[in-house]
């Protein structure tokens, strides 16, 4: 079955990306002894009964034609032209009818990937490992409904359960009768002075950053096997495979360990394309 990358952002995904991105760094870098402090209220029932938009249809329908405003504006030239998502324009974009798995997706890099999928069209399961995701997680999911006619759901798995995610990317097989993509977006790091650092924790780190990326991947395989219909797999690695980080000497192991994943992520992504 070939694999191919999908491009997961649009560009109404920009200002997400923006509003992700400084709660990223203070929670990916955060001692995890130290609790995370939030201003929102949390409302916990939307994770079992989330707001939903419109269930995607199977099989799914193909890209909606240009608006005729379109056409008007590519004679006359007094306004832009171009309308991403439609059969004339980028039709790669549109996104509606399918399902997509994000890793990873409770917070930070991972939801914002999720909301440029929600923008396209897709309807969305978030999973991460948290009991609960963060409280942007509960607006992303409100908008997904109200704005963007879709529907944001989330799953509670451990990547490292690999019983456990093949039954959670099963039972949403089964639940939408497809599954389109997965963005593999589950990944820890953990700055602890070199000589600080034990075999538990590059377990844990290589547990969760390879060997969970691999088996997501091959679970959502699995399923697009399953029901015929193809699909994109995109790995989420970093230019520490390419450049090396200017880091304390104290943790270069540390960031070795951390290049040396992503290059093992990035080679993964041409072997899973040959299943």
């Amino acid at each position: 079955m070939p694999s191919n990358v999908m491009t997961f952002f649009p560009r109404q995904s920009v200002k997400a990306l923006r509003r992700c991105s400084n709660a990223y760094r203070l929670s990916f870098f955060r001692p995890r002894s130290t609790p995370i402090q939030h201003r929102y209220l949390r409302a916990s029932s939307t994770l079992h009964s989330p707001p939903s938009g419109h269930p995607p249809q199977n099989p799914a329908r193909p890209p909606p034609q240009p608006p005729s405003q379109e056409d008007s504006n590519l004679r006359t030239n007094t306004a832009a032209s171009s309308y991403l998502g439609t059969a004339k324009r980028l039709p790669e974009f549109n996104l509606t009818d399918r399902v997509v798995v994000v890793s990873g997706a409770a917070r930070g890099l991972g939801l914002t990937q999720a909301e440029a999928l929600l923008e396209a069209g897709a309807t969305v399961y978030a999973l991460d490992r948290l009991p609960e995701p963060s409280p942007d997680f509960y607006r992303v999911q409100k908008r997904a409904a109200e704005e963007l006619g879709t529907t944001l759901h989330y799953r509670q798995i451990d990547v490292r359960d690999v019983e456990g995610l093949n039954k959670v990317v099963g039972a949403i097989g089964d639940e939408r009768g497809r599954l389109d993509g997965l963005i593999a977006a589950a990944g820890i790091q953990q700055e602890t002075p070199a000589l600080e650092y034990t075999a538990e924790d590059a377990n844990m780190m290589f547990e969760i950053n390879i060997t969970g990326v691999f088996m997501t991947s091959q679970a959502v395989a699995k399923q697009m096997i399953r029901f015929g219909n193809g699909g994109s797999i995109a790995l989420i690695a970093s230019m520490s495979a390419h450049a090396a980080n200017r880091v304390s000497r104290l943790l270069l192991p540390v960031e070795g360990a951390w290049e040396v994943k992503k290059e093992l992520i990035e080679g993964a992504g041409p072997d899973l394309s040959g299943v």
